[in-house]
């Protein structure tokens, strides 16, 4: 017959395996967010490169040349220009409005001008879950374009490291719940058994390890979802 240890460490491990496989994509592939949707790499044709989002429609983007290019959202064309120099690093966007603005990285965090040379504030207001665009407010705002259009903007989402530590944890917390050996071990290295002379474990203690074990393993899991 097996035993409950092989049960939970077979499980356990399968559970990772299965995580790690079915979450790396999640984890490795960049991607860019217009608003609350967002967007990674469906594929690429010659100078096109399409992003999909399971959310919204699909975004292209368009290499014009060296220091253009087009994006093409809901039919409508924003155009950016590459106008860095040494030192700086600038963009032009232009609307099919016609509104133009200036991007400029600002050690990696982008900021909008307009052409009068005001910031721009992009302040995201929902309604049931809806978008409620504000007076004169673009229906995306400059730097976010420019974060679409250029790779090296996007970025990784989630953090893995919660999911090593959630299993850290759940080992953690069985072994407590599971083994004396470990509570025992638990017992001696615990700065609190220096307090007394020649203490050893009550059987509080060993109810207190179990109880402890068991919030640890609800805990891992709650930590394992925040690495999303």
């Amino acid at each position: 017959m097996k035993t409950p240890s092989f049960i939970f460490f077979f499980s356990v491990i399968l559970v990772s395996v299965l995580t790690g496989v079915l979450s790396r994509p999640y984890f490795t592939d960049r991607v860019f967010y217009l608003y609350e949707d967002t967007y990674k790499l469906a594929g690429e044709q010659d100078r096109l490169v399409t992003y999909h989002s399971s959310t919204a429609g699909p975004v292209q983007i368009r290499t014009d040349d060296e220091l253009h290019r087009t994006l093409i959202i809901g039919g409508q064309s924003y155009a950016i220009a590459d106008k860095s120099v040494p030192y700086s690093t600038k963009f032009r966007v232009t609307y099919p409005n016609g509104h133009v603005y200036r991007v400029e990285d600002n050690n990696g965090i982008l900021l909008s001008y307009d052409d009068k040379g005001n910031i721009v504030m992009v302040v995201q207001v929902y309604a049931n879950g809806e978008r409620i665009k504000q007076e004169g407010e673009e229906d995306f705002s400059p730097s976010a374009l420019v974060m679409a259009a250029y790779p090296d903007y996007h970025v990784k989402r989630g953090m893995p490291g919660f999911l090593f530590l959630a299993l850290g944890l759940l080992i953690f917390g069985w072994c407590n719940f599971r083994y004396q050996a470990f509570q025992d071990l638990m017992f001696r290295i615990s700065p609190q058994r220096l307090m007394y002379e020649n203490p050893e474990p009550s059987d509080f203690y060993y109810f207190m390890s179990k109880v402890g074990g068991i919030v640890v393993m609800i805990g891992s899991i709650f930590i394992a979802f925040k690495a999303y």
